[in-house]
């Protein structure tokens, strides 16, 4: 979540008067006070000048608080009263200068009040921001962390559980041949366990490979939604296919296993909800984005459904959230469903270094 110009301008401004001490901002405060009289006195009375001293009471507004803005209002009022009187302007009763003194002085009050409620307006705004920044931050952490320890069960699956399976399915196999030399009826049961064994090891590896979809170089994706296209026209009966340009590459494996979740869910929706015979994966890459769309001919989508978040749809849009993206789900032409999912290139860490801190 990046910051616009008025934040950045905001938050050098800001940043400059906390570095001054206080004593220091004082000091500027009645400087310009004095500067605005002097202009004010050389203006003449027929020139108002008097919502000039606004400068430095708003300067103290964000530098010091409501003290110091305080006390500038009233040395403004005063210094307007002595400049008025010193330019020579004349009233009928000597009260009536009192009275636009005390006049200057309730503006002077209000603008006070004004730059305050602005300035807590401003400091909520960036406290709500930082805090959404910190919660997507502490999200993705989770997920990460959650993705990882998925990584971690995968590869002892692969390494260990896998391993056994294929040793004792060896072991079975030697068991069947022994028991088919000695003439024996049971070397059809052992022909039948090592048959289970094999295939608890085919199915003990596609859990494994499930847990850890996505390979951690820049190619993984790519060859992650190759995989899931092929095995979805093998096992779902349709025509599944992926697009995407050679050159793509994705370091971030964050990102990389958040866009194959999606497309997952996606290609599983298409199927099994929308009843798609065709189903393509699209990957697209530019400088600054990734878009992933999956796109089907099936029947399409209940409208009342997609608002209400039904087929997993909260599920791929926390993924793209937490991701720093957004999905967006469109009818496709003639018929079918279009599911995109885009996401900023930058790395997570330096769009948090980019983002209001507090």
């Amino acid at each position: 979540m990046q910051e616009d110009a008025s934040g950045r301008f905001y938050r050098s401004v800001a940043g400059f008067f906390r570095k001054r001490s206080p004593i220091w901002l004082y000091f500027d405060a009645l400087f310009l006070v004095g500067l605005i009289g002097v202009l004010d006195f050389l203006t003449g009375y027929e020139v108002e000048f008097f919502p000039f001293y606004a400068i430095p009471i708003l300067l103290m507004v964000w530098g010091s608080g409501r003290r110091g803005a305080l006390l500038a209002a009233v040395i403004s009022a005063v210094v307007w009263y002595c400049v008025d009187t010193a330019a020579g302007r004349t009233y009928s009763q000597e009260w009536l200068r009192v009275w636009q003194a005390l006049v200057r002085l309730v503006f002077f009050l209000l603008v006070v009040v004004a730059g305050l409620a602005l300035k807590r307006q401003r400091d909520l705004h960036l406290a709500q921001l930082a805090l959404s920044e910190r919660l997507r931050a502490m999200e993705q952490e989770i997920i990460n962390v959650s993705e990882r320890e998925q990584v971690r069960i995968g590869r002892d699956l692969h390494d260990g559980v896998c391993q056994y399976l294929v040793a004792i399915a060896y072991t079975a196999g030697l068991l069947k041949e022994d028991l088919e030399k000695e003439g024996s009826k049971k070397a059809v049961t052992a022909a039948e366990i090592a048959e289970l064994l094999q295939d608890a090891v085919v199915r003990t590896r596609d859990l494994a490979r499930g847990m850890s979809p996505v390979d951690s170089d820049e190619d993984g994706l790519a060859s992650a939604l190759e995989a899931l296209a092929s095995r979805t026209s093998k096992l779902m009966g349709v025509s599944c296919f992926l697009i995407y340009p050679k050159s793509v590459s994705i370091p971030d494996n964050s990102q990389a296993i958040q866009l194959f979740r999606i497309a997952q869910e996606a290609v599983s929706n298409a199927v099994k909800h929308g009843h798609a015979r065709s189903v393509i994966i699209a990957l697209e890459s530019t400088e600054f984005e990734l878009a992933l769309r999956v796109s089907d001919d099936g029947i399409g989508f209940d409208p009342g459904k997609v608002e209400k978040g039904g087929m997993g749809l909260n599920t791929m849009r926390y993924r793209a959230h937490i991701e720093g993206g957004h999905l967006d789900i469109e009818p496709n032409s003639p018929t079918g469903t279009v599911v995109t999912c885009t996401i900023n290139k930058m790395n997570p860490t330096d769009l948090r270094n980019n983002s209001y801190e507090l």
